[in-house]
């Protein structure tokens, strides 16, 4: 990347276009992310909803159930639910980085390649409870919208941190230039 491709950039970033759409996408963005963290509140620790009627539990009992994929049902069976404490925490943590990530627009595009990434998890293990698929749909929709838009081009932290990870990446390390795909 020569000097003047990195001005650009930087320039880019601080200048992202029209702020005509800012707002909506930025919204919709802080909505996906506030979602994320909303949904923590049947499945907090110490616990994570053991023993609620309706906990993670039940959802991995519900996803054993009623399979999408065998291979999958019997991993639920055979590993996670052995585990349940130790894959509740990994969950929690994953969906609190993606939510906060989407929210504070702090690596944006990563935070909602993860939350597609739950998502379809989450489409596969529940798609054929009696809930059903549809609210699985909505949010990989959602996820994938985030993605997609510039929505961390305006009221973001990723805003803020544009400029200078392009101007840091002429000539940058693969980290760097990671860092700054995924704020991009």
């Amino acid at each position: 990347m020569t000097i003047q491709h990195a001005h650009d950039e930087a320039h880019r970033a601080l200048h992202p276009g029209p702020v005509r759409f800012a707002v909506p996408l930025a919204t919709a963005r802080i909505a996906v992310g506030a979602y994320w963290l909303y949904e923590q509140h049947w499945k907090l620790p110490p616990d994570f909803g053991l023993h609620d009627a309706r906990g993670l539990m039940f959802a991995f009992q519900q996803s054993i159930q009623y399979p999408v994929f065998a291979a999958y049902a019997e991993l639920l069976q055979k590993v996670i639910v052995p585990h349940f404490h130790l894959f509740a925490w990994l969950l929690g943590i994953a969906e609190v980085a993606i939510g906060l990530s989407l929210v504070l627009g702090v690596f944006t595009r990563l935070g909602a390649l993860l939350g597609v990434l739950q998502a379809v998890n989450l489409l596969i293990a529940q798609a054929r409870t009696p809930e059903g698929p549809w609210i699985y749909i909505a949010i990989l929709v959602a996820n994938l919208f985030v993605l997609l838009t510039p929505s961390n081009r305006r009221f973001s932290v990723d805003m803020l941190l544009a400029p200078q990870l392009s101007a840091a990446s002429a000539g940058a390390s693969r980290l760097k230039r990671a860092l700054r795909r995924a704020a991009s």
